[in-house]
Formats: structure tokens, sequence, C-alpha cells
């Protein structure tokens, strides 16, 4: 008996259909909640391993208490023991066919995990739950993707709106293809790219056997209710930002007046994106997030020279002088660096990034507060909307449109699953950390100091600005 006589009882819905037919190299499928989305993996998975011969298939998940719940058990569920090669291996984690392809279920619930990986062929990757994990892992796990027998190689991805993943997934899958409608190419490696999306509406199987877990969907809160039953990529569970609106938040450029008060701020970086910010404040007390000076991963690395070379050249303002334009400079009270920047590597240049910084002619430095409460509080009470004395909803924060990468990824920022007062660190978050600190620093200045009682030696105030720096000594205050 060959494989080809052995019938597997599924019947796929309509968007399972598309799934499986898609030729594209990468496919992600899903969106929302009740989709079919760990049974479809499964199916395609058991087909490609079916329809190749020797073909080694890897599946992933976060634990394999999520494996054994989810795509094992949806693997047992319908795969033929006729197809088997012997019983279904628990201590392996994994099944062999009678047509030599292995099915092997594995984990990674992060980077370490992933660079585990380092070295092995594998044809067919699909991991469920994508949006789980950040970008590098899964880029680790495309590494391996590659077939010496001459097989399509393929990789497939489920998974909902929000998680640590989600702008990466959005701009890799969802964004490109707009929302599905459209299979699109990656310009650096040449793969396929699609992307399906189905909701629990298209789960006949579901619908017909669940009618009320649709009913549990429709009454959830409202982002939860747009990610989980709409499959929204842009309200989702998790949103550490959901205030954020272009509209309110985001104006046009326009040239600072020479008298408003002006600072800098930046995240450092080198191998990691810089991300550097200049801040200034109007006379009603609203700050203006006005010029980024920044670089993507894609990007040329500069040195911490080069960059405050860069940031120097940048601080100019133009003037009309005697009818004639001039460029000054700007009057920078401070530029705030986070800790590692003040940090001297005594083992091998024995300088701190500071002393780089003034080498490219940066000077009045100052210590961020780097506690992530903070900043997230921070970014949440500038964002809040209210009404200015006009009746007018405004905000204590705005963005110039020319800080592209802020305004992209500030929406993106997700909630630390651990912690919900703290953002996820992710490698996304550096845009979000760069102006976050020019913004608390402000903040603690402008903070009124509370009555304290009797015998309290240093107010709250005080030991942030202790911890920024701002009651001590400033590194290159100018006198």
């Amino acid at each position: 008996m060959t494989t080809k006589t052995i019938e597997i009882k599924y019947t796929p819905n309509a968007k399972q259909d598309l799934f499986h037919g898609c030729g594209a190299t990468e496919v992600v499928y899903g969106g929302a909640k009740g989709g079919g989305k760990s049974t479809g993996l499964s199916i395609d998975a058991i087909a490609y391993a079916i329809q190749y011969p020797g073909a080694t298939v890897y599946l992933f998940r976060e634990t394999y208490d999520d494996l054994e719940a989810n795509l094992i058990a949806e693997f047992k569920r319908f795969v033929p023991s006729e197809l088997l090669k012997g019983d279904f291996n628990h201590s392996k984690h994994q099944a062999e066919l009678i047509n030599g392809s292995v099915i092997k279920f594995r984990y990674i619930r992060n980077y370490a995990d992933a660079v585990g990986y380092q070295g092995r062929s594998m044809d067919y990757i699909g991991i469920d739950e994508l949006t789980k994990h950040e970008e590098r892992s899964v880029q680790e796990l495309l590494s391996c993707l590659r077939s010496a027998k001459g097989f399509p190689v393929r990789f497939r991805g489920t998974c909902n709106p929000g998680g640590v993943g989600h702008a990466w997934v959005k701009k890799r899958y969802i964004t490109p293809t707009e929302y599905g409608k459209k299979e699109t190419i990656d310009q650096i490696t040449g793969n396929g790219i699609a992307f399906i999306p189905a909701t629990v509406y298209d789960n006949d199987v579901l619908m017909d056997n669940d009618p009320a877990y649709v009913r549990r969907l429709e009454n959830l809160p409202e982002s939860q209710r747009k990610a989980f039953l709409h499959g929204d990529w842009d309200s989702y569970e998790g949103m550490a930002f959901e205030k954020f609106s272009e509209r309110l938040h985001v104006v046009e450029d326009f040239p600072i007046p020479p008298h408003w008060r002006r600072w800098r701020s930046a995240d450092n970086g080198y191998t990691d994106p810089f991300a550097w910010y200049w801040f200034a404040v109007d006379p009603q007390g609203t700050v203006y997030i006005y010029r980024e000076f920044t670089r993507t991963y894609d990007d040329m690395k500069l040195t911490y020279t080069q960059q405050a070379e860069r940031v120097d050249a940048l601080s100019k303002y133009s003037e009309i002088e005697d009818g004639d334009i001039k460029e000054q400079e700007e009057r920078i009270d401070y530029t705030v660096l986070g800790h590692d920047a003040f940090a001297v590597q005594r083992a091998t240049t024995g300088k701190a990034l500071v002393d780089y910084y003034e080498e490219g002619g940066l000077q009045n430095f100052v210590m961020a507060v780097t506690d992530r409460k903070i900043r997230k509080a921070t970014w949440v009470e500038y964002l809040e909307p209210y009404e200015d004395h006009e009746g007018n909803l405004t905000s204590k924060v705005k963005i110039f449109r020319s800080c592209k990468m802020l305004i992209e990824t500030l929406p993106l920022q997700v909630n630390d699953e651990k912690d919900t007062e703290k953002v996820a660190e992710t490698n996304y978050d550096h845009w979000y950390d760069g102006s976050g600190y020019g913004l608390i620093t402000y903040h603690i200045e402008q903070s009124k100091e509370p009555e304290q009682p009797k015998g309290v030696i240093a107010s709250h105030k005080e030991k942030l600005m202790r911890a920024s720096n701002l009651t001590g000594r400033r590194r290159g205050w100018r006198s």
C-alpha cells in the first residue's frame, strides 16, 4: 500500500484551503482567534511530508506543553496510523512517516533557543503563534530553511495580533500584502510572501459545534474584540499606548521659535540602532519632539564620534537677518543619555561613550532615569487627550511628522507580559526609549514638590532627580 491510498479525514474550510494551496515560500495564516490555525498548520505539515518523501519538517511552539495541547494533539487527531513508521516518539517529540519523512515538534522561548538550531537543514518550518516571538529568533530559524534534496522549502506561520512580534509580523506579512489582498516578493531573499486572513466566522466546524464561543469573543473589551474577533492589526490586546493617534499627536513640521527652550535625548547604539531626539516646549507647556536622527538595523553604522558630529551639525536653525537666511546654532540646555553612556570601559579603551560624544562636539550630558515603569507612565501621561481652554482636544506632547521611526514604532509598543506597567523589551523599542528619556527628564523638572511629613529626608522627586543627575554634577556642563 502506498501513502497515496491512505485517506486523511479532513475537510478544510475556504480559508484553510487557500492556505494549503498557496505556493509562496512564506505564508502567514490567521489574524483572529478561532480561525482553525493550529489545525491548518498541522495538516499542512503532514501534507508536505507526504508529498516529499524524506522531508525534514519542524513545527514550533513556545513550550512542549503548548505543543502537546495544540500541534501534537491535532497531528494525532488527523494522521492515520498507517502513515506512521511505528508509534509517535514522545521522548523525542517526533513522528516518522513510512516514506522516510520526519516531523519534529520543537520549542523556542527566546533567541538563545533559536540559535541552538544553527547549522540544521529544514525543508519545512511551521511556527504556531508567530507573534509571540521576536524577529531575530524567527530569522535565525529561517537561516536553516534549505533543502539539499531539492524540495521547495516552505515557511508557514499562524498568529493573532499583539505580542512582542506584532510589529515585525505586521511589517513583513500584513502591510506589504495589503492585509492579505495580494502576494509580494521580499527584495532581499526573493521569497514569495503571502498572508491569509481568517476569523472565527470562517471556521464552519467551530461555528456549528460551539456558537457560544463567538458570543464570548463578541463580548470582550474593545481592543481584545478587535484583535481576537476581527483580526484588527491596528488595535490589539497588549497595546501599550492605546491613546496614541496620528491625528491628535502628530503635527506638520514648523520652524521652532528661537526663544523656546530646547533639549535632546538619545538611546545609545552602534550595532543596535541609535535614536537621537530634539525637544522644545512652547509657552503653554506643550512639548514638541521636533527632530529625529537614527539608524535602522539595515542602515550604515556610525561611530559614536560620528554620531555626535552629525547631531551637532543638525542642531541649527535658519533665521532671516538683513534679508539673508543665516544658520544659527540652537541653544540646547542638555542632552539626556542612558546609564551605559557614562560607564567607563576600564578593561579596553578606558573611556565612556560620553567621551566620544564630547570628541564629536557635544557637551552638557545628563544621566537618564531608566526605570521602565516611569518611562511608560510618563508617555501615558503626555499622550492622554484633554480639552484646552477653547474646548479643542489636544495633548501634552506633539511629534513632528519628520520623526518617522518614532511615529511608526510608538503605536507598536506592547505591554510586558510579566508586568503590564512596563513596555516589553523588543528590538523595536530604541525609538521609544530614546525619546522617553528626554520626556521623563523634562517631566521631573516640572513636577510640583508634594508636601512631606516631618522626618522625610528625600522626596520621591528628589530621588528621581538624583538618579537623573539633575541635582548633582552634570557631565561636560558649560559654566
